[in-house]
This record gives structure tokens, sequence and C-alpha cells, in this order.
């Protein structure tokens, strides 16, 4: 029996640094399918589409992801090797560190023994050996919370296409950064005697550190354990003349420009563009229809239709953007249809009880922005003839 659990601890043990390498292999042998197979439907696209400036730059964008074998790319080669070390090492420690701890003849350690080991020969040897062995456990459990946490990272990462060689460097660091802190905690409890007591659970008249295993998945989770906006909280509760610079006040605080804004989101929507990492109109403004209708199911229309919703959602707030919508302007290009003309600016400006001068800069800027021209070409590609004569952007 305690073969096959040996057998077992050590089939966990590699099977975690097994796991990353299949989980990065085969991610990025789906990048680059996925990355290859948008690429063929771009080029089958009609030529009128195909000789826009969206349509090239969402071209330049999926070539420059089709990232090559990671294992003998000269930038990526390094730090995939170094986070699967530092993987290997650290799920070594965390499913055979009992084993070597109980077997091995106590060596005071201060980081593992903490105030223990300042004092050679003072104490038992077996209290030493306690303490350490829970100094291990508190590191085992922030990695395995890092861990998890790390995996959610990396599919989140390469679902955005957002996989830099630094990143591998950054969850690397910040798997060794989890288990030192989650040891350096260790130290913090014993010496709050509040902290140690209730972190402690007694089971047949022995104790067991049930509440470090707690605090062992919060650092692994988040290794500062949220002291920025703990100390900020403080800060602002004792009002402290400690030189910083000051937040701004809630009540100039930009509007959460959330993308509820625009008709048609609805929650599923939302949360699919969320997971490109588009949360809010600003960034669905500035993005690329060509690339958002390549990563999701939506139609090359409806992309594009998102986009120029959310072009007109960043010059009002919500109640002019329904008072838009009352007289069918939803859009950039219906906004600016009815601002082509001064009866138009006049009949906007008391609709929505904004200055004629501000609307005005609205066209001035509609006519100079590059991002709209852009937009526009690709819309006008779509459909030439619907648009043929229409003022766009």
């Amino acid at each position: 029996m305690g073969g096959f659990l040996g057998n077992f601890v050590a089939v966990q043990g590699g099977g975690s640094v097994l796991l990353l390498i299949g989980f990065l292999v085969a991610t990025t042998l789906l990048q680059q399918r996925a990355s290859q197979q948008v690429l063929d439907v771009l080029d089958n696209l009609p030529d009128r589409v195909k000789s826009t400036e969206l349509h090239q730059a969402a071209c330049r964008y999926f070539l420059r992801r089709n990232v090559g074998n990671l294992f003998t790319s000269r930038a990526h080669v390094i730090p995939i090797w170094f986070l699967i070390v530092v993987v290997g090492g650290c799920a070594s420690v965390c499913y055979f560190g009992a084993q070597m701890v109980a077997a091995s003849e106590v060596v005071p350690s201060y980081v593992l023994g903490g105030i223990l080991a300042t004092q050679p020969g003072v104490g038992s040897a077996q209290a030493l050996q306690h303490y350490q062995s829970q100094t291990v456990f508190v590191g085992s459990m922030a990695f395995l919370a890092a861990y998890v946490w790390m995996i959610h990272q990396l599919i989140n990462r390469i679902n955005n296409d957002d996989m830099n060689p630094i990143t591998y460097y950054f969850l690397s660091i910040r798997l060794l950064a989890v288990c030192l802190v989650g040891g350096l905690s260790r130290h913090v409890v014993e010496a709050i005697p509040f902290l140690r007591d209730l972190s402690t659970v007694t089971i047949e008249g022995v104790d067991y550190p049930a509440g470090l295993a707690i605090l062992a998945f919060l650092i692994g989770w988040n290794p500062t354990l949220w002291i920025d906006e703990l100390l900020i909280k403080v800060r602002d509760l004792i009002k402290t003349q400690i030189p910083s610079q000051r937040w701004p006040d809630k009540e100039k605080l930009p509007n959460n420009m959330s993308l509820m804004l625009l008709q048609g989101m609805v929650p599923d929507k939302v949360d699919r563009l969320n997971e490109l990492n588009i949360d809010n109109v600003q960034k669905l403004a500035s993005e690329n229809p060509m690339v958002l209708w390549a990563r999701t199911s939506y139609t090359l229309d409806l992309a594009v239709d998102f986009v120029g919703q959310a072009q007109l959602a960043l010059l009002f707030d919500e109640s002019r953007l329904k008072d838009l919508g009352t007289r069918g302007i939803r859009d950039i290009w219906t906004y600016a249809l009815n601002i082509d003309s001064a009866a138009g600016v006049t009949t906007l400006s008391t609709l929505l009880d904004v200055p004629e001068q501000i609307i005005d800069s609205h066209h001035r800027r509609m006519a100079q922005c590059p991002t709209l021209a852009r937009l526009d070409e690709l819309r006008r590609a779509l459909h030439p003839v619907q648009v043929a004569g229409n003022a766009g952007p």
C-alpha cells in the first residue's frame, strides 16, 4: 500500500510538469492552426474588402501572432524552459516535501525554522522539525493555488493573443514569490498569538495548522494579499498626511462606459467580448472589426455595427444616447448624416441641450479621424451600393 501511495504521489508531482508542457504544446498548435485558418479566410474575401486598410491590419495582426515552436523559437525557448524548471522544482517540494522533512535529519534553517532555528540545541528537535514541516506546508499550498491561477492566466492570454516571451518570466517569478511569501507568512503568524491560535485546529489533542491552508490559498491567488488596497483604506480612515497623489473625487470620475450601452449587447455577448479583453465602449471603439469578426461567431456586418455604435457612445452620455435613439440615430454614420447640415446641427443641439459648437467640433473630428476613415472604408467595401453617395464620418 505504501509503495502504491508513493507511486501515486510521484505521478502527481511529475504530472504537474507534464500537464504544463502538454498544455503549452496543445495551445500553441491550436493557436497556429487557428491563425492559419483565419488568414485563409481573409485571403478569400472579395478584392474590394482586401484592399481596405483594416483588412491589411488584420492580416498583419494574425501573422504577428503565428508563433513557431515554443521550444525551439529563439525568443521563447529560455523563458519556456525556465517556467518548466520552476514548476518542476516547486512541484517536487509540494508533493515530496512531507516525506523529505519526516525522513531526513533535522537541519536548522532560518528560512524554514524561523525563530526556532535561531538557537540551535535549545528545545527539542521534534518541535523544530514540526515547525519546518508547517513552513513547507504553507509554501506548498500557496504553490498549488498559484499553479491553478497560472493555468487560468495562460488560457486568458492565449485566447487574447497576448502571450509574449516576457510573460513566462513573470509567471515564473510569481510562482517563486508565492512560495517565499507563504513561508514568511508562516513566521508572521507564529509571532502573533491571536493569529497563531486562529490558524490552529485541535483534533484528538493534536494541533493542526488548518488555518494556514486558507492563508496559503489567499497568498497563492494574490501574493500581495490586497495590502495596497488595505493601506489606502487605512490612510483614508486615519486621515494621515503622508505625501502622495490624491485620488480624484468620485463625482469627477468618468462614467463607466459599459458595453451594455450598445444596442444588441446582451450579457452573453458582453461576456464573449470580455474574454477578448474588450471590457468597455472605449476599447471596442478602437478595435478592428475584421479581427473581431475572425475571433468570434459574429458576422462582419455585426462587428462593424458594434464598433460604429461604440464610436458614437464615446461622444455622449447614456441619457443623450437615448435621446439620439428616439430619432433613429444609433451609430456614428447616422449621426454624421444628421450633422452634415446647419439645420441638422441646430436640431440636434436643441434636442440634446448641447451647444452647437460642440456638435460642430464632432463634425470636424470625424472628418479628420483616421480610425473612422478606415472604418468607413471597410463599410463601403462591404456594401458599395447601399452606402454609395452617403456622407460618412
